[in-house]
C-alpha cells in the first residue's frame, strides 16, 4: 500500500507499506536490531570509537520524499488529490499564501499560484480572538480550475487559464470543502457563521475582480438549531463538513460543541439528524465511500467510527497521540489510515477488532494524507495463487505432447 503525506515543513512524502510484513513481526525486528546496535555500540565504547547513530524504522516500511525541502514557510495547510490534465497531481495549500499542482509521478511543480498580501500582519478582533494572519481553510480543484477559502472568509475560484471569481465571506472561517464530483460546488462555515453552499460556476459578486459580497443567493444557508432548554442561543462552531450525497443535496457537518449534524438541502434549512457523539471538539469528518458511516476525530487523539443510520458509535481506533490531523480511506474501505501531532502515520482495519495493522514515522507533523488507490495490496494467499497459476500457465497442454508424438511416429 502507499500513503502520501504533507506536512508543515513543506514536504510531500510517499510512506510505501508492505502488507506482508505485519505490524507483530515488524516490531519484533526492530527490537532485536536495537539490542544488536546497543551491543555494537557498547562494544566500539570499550574500544574507543564511536559508531554513528542510525534512524530506526520498521520493517517493511519505505518513506521517501517526493516534493519539496524543509521550509517553514512553504508549510503545507491543506492537499487533495486531483488530475491536471491526464495526469494525477496533487494540489497544495501552504502557509505563505501560494497554491501548487505537484505531479504524484515526479513530485514535479505544474502550476503555482499565489495570493497576493497572504503574509501581512493582522489585528481584527473576532469572537472574542484576535486573528493575527491569514491562513488557508480550504482547497480543492477541478479539471480547469481550484478554489481555495482562507480564515478570513476570501473564496477564490480560480481558473488554471487566469480569470477569477472572488468571493467575502464572514471572516473566521474555519473550513472549506468542495463536492468530489462536482468541484465548483463548495460549503464554507466557521465560527458563528453558519453552513454555506455555493456555485461558483453561477456566482455573482459586487465588486468583479475584488473579495466583495455576492450578489447572487447561496445554494443553501443553514439556520441555527432551537435555542436549549433555558431557552439560550447555541453558538455555532463549523469545523469540518462532507457532502454525503452525489447531488449535493445531504452535507454532514462537524462541530466544536462536540455535535455531529446532518442538513438536507432539500428539506429545511435546520438539521434533519443530529448526534452527541464526543466528549470533546471534532476537528474532522471522513465520509466512507463504501458503507454509510462516517469517520470523525476530535483534538484528543480520538478516531471514532459513526453508523449513520442509527447514528451511533460503532467503534474507535486507538494509540493516536494528540489531536488527529488527518484522515485517509483505501479503495475497497476496508482500511483507514490516521496521523496525529506525535508524526505517527496508522493504518487500521475498520471491521473486526479495528486492530493497527502498520505504522510509521515521518518526523515531521502531518497536515494531509491522500490514500494511493492505484497501488493494490497482495496478501499472501492471493500471492500463492498467482505463483500457482503461472505455474500452470508456463506448462505445455497435453494436447501440445500428443500432437508431437504423432508427428514424431508418422515420420
Amino acid at each position: 500500500m502507499r500513503i502520501y503525506t504533507a506536512d508543515e515543513s513543506g514536504l510531500i512524502k510517499t510512506v510505501t507499506i508492505d502488507p506482508k510484513v505485519s505490524l507483530l513481526e515488524a516490531k519484533a525486528r526492530a527490537a532485536k536490531k536495537a539490542k544488536a546496535d546497543a551491543k555494537a555500540r557498547a562494544n566500539a565504547s570499550k574500544a574507543g570509537t564511536k559508531l554513528p547513530t542510525e534512524e530506526a524504522s520498521l520493517a517493511g516500511v519505505a518513506i521517501s520524499t517526493l516534493s519539496g525541502t524543509v521550509q517553514r514557510d512553504l508549510g503545507i495547510a491543506h492537499m487533495s488529490e486531483m488530475t491536471f490534465g491526464n495526469e494525477s497531481a496533487f494540489i497544495v495549500a501552504r502557509q505563505n499564501g501560494s497554491v501548487d499542482v505537484i505531479s504524484q509521478a515526479t513530485g514535479s511543480e505544474l502550476y503555482s499560484f499565489s495570493e497576493p498580501e497572504f503574509s501581512q500582519k493582522l489585528s481584527i478582533k473576532s469572537n472574542g480572538k484576535f486573528i493575527t494572519s491569514t491562513q488557508y481553510v480550504g482547497v480543492g480543484a477541478g479539471p480547469d480550475h481550484f478554489v481555495s477559502c482562507t480564515n478570513l472568509g476570501q473564496v477564490r475560484y480560480q481558473s488554471f487559464a487566469g480569470s477569477s471569481t472572488l468571493l467575502k465571506l464572514p471572516v473566521d472561517a474555519c473550513h472549506m470543502r468542495t463536492h468530489l464530483r462536482r468541484p465548483s460546488i463548495l460549503a464554507v462555515g466557521g465560527r458563528e457563521q453558519e453552513l454555506t453552499v455555493w456555485d461558483a460556476e453561477t456566482l455573482e459578486t459586487k465588486k468583479p475582480g475584488e473579495f466583495s459580497k455576492a450578489t447572487s443567493a447561496p445554494l443553501f444557508k443553514s439556520k441555527n438549531v432551537a435555542n436549549d432548554n433555558l431557552d439560550l442561543r447555541v453558538p455555532v462552531w463549523i469545523t469540518d463538513m462532507q457532502f454525503t450525497s452525489d447531488d449535493t443535496s445531504t452535507i454532514a457537518v462537524a462541530s466544536g460543541y462536540k455535535h455531529i449534524r446532518l442538513y438536507d438541502t432539500r428539506a429545511n434549512q435546520r438539521p434533519v439528524q443530529e448526534w452527541s457523539v464526543s466528549k470533546h471538539p471534532i476537528l474532522h469528518l471522513l465520509k466512507s465511500h463504501v458503507k454509510p458511516e462516517l469517520f470523525f476525530a476530535d483534538n484528543m487523539g480520538n478516531l471514532q467510527q459513526m453508523d449513520m443510520r442509527k447514528g451511533n458509535v460503532i467503534g474507535g481506533y486507538k494509540e493516536i497521540a494528540g489531536a488527529v490531523r488527518a484522515i485517509a480511506l483505501s479503495e475497497d474501505g476496508s482500511k483507514v489510515a490516521a496521523a496525529g501531532l506525535d508524526r505517527f502515520v496508522r493504518v487500521y482495519e475498520t471491521g473486526g477488532t479495528r486492530a493497527m495493522l502498520h505504522r510509521a514515522y515521518v518526523k515531521q507533523r502531518v497536515t494531509g494524507l491522500v490514500y494511493d488507490w492505484s497501488s493494490k495490496d497482495v496478501n499472501s494467499d492471493e500471492e500463492e495463487q498467482q505463483e500457482t497459476e503461472a505455474i500452470w500457465d508456463s506448462m505445455p497442454t497435453a494436447g501440445d505432447k500428443s500432437s508431437k508424438r504423432k508427428r514424431r511416429t508418422s515420420e
